[in-house]
């Protein structure tokens, strides 16, 4: 009989091997892969990346990038990884099907890392496997979902979405599980199983948020995109959030003290009492287009918003004078609200919003303080502070649903308990927005000595004396004057009122009377015995 070889031992230092058990002889007409044992390898530095290789029984020896390795002792912890999983794919049979599982194990780190072995396990449990021709995987049409491609392919049935990448956001937590199985072969327990995986720091809304999301791909894919016979997540399998926590809303002596800090920028002053007066959501108004007011009319048009359900109304009357006076003031661009660095922020405001009540003098500890039963004040409760107002001041639910787009009387019912606790305190109603910002009345003192988009000091402004008088005139009479931002009166521009602001539907018609002499009767009573009334005339 010929002696077994020996295998011939790599040069020193150019590789190492794990204590791995190999064969040490091969015996006449056996396969060159079982030259190792299966499972086993080594590991060696090529140019400036380490590799890994391995012996996987019918896929033969295979070699494996390893970029995330920068020492040996780090790629021989890696082969030991890529060991021990292509073990369990070879006593499963599936080491065909699982070797590119293993080439993103070896290029991959930390929750990459787990989806990988997640991914591995699935396959080697059955529940995941190679697809039959046009099979989609769940990853596969979640995108089609969030990039928008099925609603142009089924625009009756399927909207785009308007916020794509919070739906990213809530499917990186659940791909790694669900994002490898073909949708055919999905189960209520790969849901299970995915929602029990979610991070432990998730609150129970955002918990339900993924579940939602999950259930929505799985709903399309039922319909209209036929993929799956029907849904396998049965009715109730999301999960129930409940919202008890308190949140925080402004009384209406700090909503006054709010609006009167001009050390805050104007247009962010505004913008809040924009908000708080009218129950706009901070997204809608932060997407406001000057063509969505008419403020010659005094009403608001919102064709796009969370519901899709376009809503209409007039703006309170002080919110109108001082819109007027405002957009006269910082003439409107792409957006209404304007603020130092581009449109003000809608789901981003927080911090800002609480920053400047503090700036304000607002101090109330339960506005700042995040417990198990309560949450700080946001910019999105802007709507609580204006639903909690209107509803102690005797205000119908009908009425502030007009405002809000809140669908259910249940939904406006929950504010009732602080409605009532503000009616029983007296504390009244919002101050006119035109007069509870001084630089809107003539009051401020500011409005020609600073940037009312940044608050900030300019040099060679005008006087307070002129820039009250402007505002003044502005508060009376409408915007008629075009000014720049710092109060002044362009060069020889005047406009029709509110010319530039009329909305898509309406077309603002010129008044001929506006030109004509107008003729006031002044009446001289220069003594309460005068038998007769002297009249003047005067024209002007």
């Amino acid at each position: 009989m010929a002696e077994a070889a020996t295998p011939v031992a790599d040069s020193p230092g150019s590789a190492s091997t794990t204590d791995r058990p190999k064969l040490t002889a091969r015996a006449p007409g056996s396969p060159a892969g079982d030259k190792r044992a299966n499972g086993s390898g080594s590991v060696r530095l090529r140019g400036k990346t380490w590799t890994a290789r391995l012996s996987l029984g019918e896929a033969g020896r295979s070699t494996f990038s390893l970029p995330t390795c920068r020492t040996e002792q780090e790629a021989n912890a890696r082969l030991e990884v890529l060991a021990d999983l292509a073990g369990r794919l070879l006593a499963a049979g599936q080491i065909v099907l699982g070797l590119p599982l293993l080439e993103r194990a070896a290029a991959r780190e930390g929750s990459a890392l787990r989806d990988v072995r997640l991914a591995i396990e699935q396959l080697c449990r059955g529940e995941a496997r190679a697809r039959a021709s046009g099979e989609t995987t769940f990853a596969e049409f979640a995108e089609l979902v969030v990039s928008g491609r099925l609603a142009e392919q089924y625009p009756l049935h399927v909207k785009a979405l308007r916020h794509p990448e919070q739906y990213r956001h809530k499917l990186n937590h659940v791909l790694g599980v669900l994002g490898p199985v073909p949708l055919p072969r999905l189960t209520l327990d790969h849901a299970d199983r995915a929602i029990s995986m979610l991070p432990g720091h998730l609150e129970d809304s955002s918990r339900q948020g993924v579940a939602k999301v999950i259930h929505r791909i799985l709903a399309l894919a039922t319909y209209p995109a036929r993929i799956i016979a029907s849904n396998p997540l049965p009715r109730g399998w999301i999960p129930k959030a409940e919202d008890n926590k308190a949140k925080g809303s402004l009384y209406p002596d700090e909503d006054r003290r709010l609006m009167a800090a001009v050390d805050i920028p104007l247009s962010y002053r505004i913008y809040y009492g924009f908000l708080i007066r009218e129950g706009m959501r901070a997204d809608e108004a932060g997407r406001l287009e000057p063509s969505d007011l008419d403020l010659e009319r005094g009403a608001v048009v919102l064709d796009e918003n969370k519901t899709d359900d376009p809503r209409a109304w007039a703006l309170s009357p002080d919110v109108v004078r001082a819109l007027r006076t405002y957009l006269a003031i910082c003439p409107p661009k792409e957006r209404v609200f304007i603020g130092p660095s581009g449109p003000l922020p809608g789901r981003s405001g927080a911090h800002n919003f609480r920053n400047h009540l503090r700036r304000a003098g607002i101090d109330r500890p339960e506005l700042f303080e995040t417990t198990q039963s309560r949450l700080n004040i946001r910019l999105h409760d802007t709507r609580a502070t204006f639903i909690t107002i209107k509803l102690a001041n005797g205000r119908t639910e009908t009425w502030i649903s007009d405002r809000t787009g809140h669908k259910s009387s249940r939904q406006i019912h929950h504010y009732k308990r602080a409605a009532r606790k503000v009616a029983e305190l007296g504390l009244g109603d919002f101050a006119p927005l035109d007069e509870a910002i001084p630089e809107l009345n003539g009051r401020g003192g500011r409005l020609g000595g600073s940037d009312p988009m940044s608050g900030g000091p300019e040099a060679g402004a005008s006087s307070p004396s002129d820039v009250a008088s402007l505002a003044r005139a502005l508060h009376h009479r409408g915007p008629t004057a075009v000014v720049d931002h710092a109060g002044q009166p362009a060069a020889g521009a005047l406009v029709a009122a509110c010319g530039p602001l009329g909305p898509r539907w309406a077309t603002s018609e010129s008044d001929p009377a506006a030109n004509q002499t107008e003729h006031i009767e002044i009446i001289d009573i220069s003594s309460a015995s005068a038998p007769t009334s002297q009249k003047s005339w005067r024209n002007f």
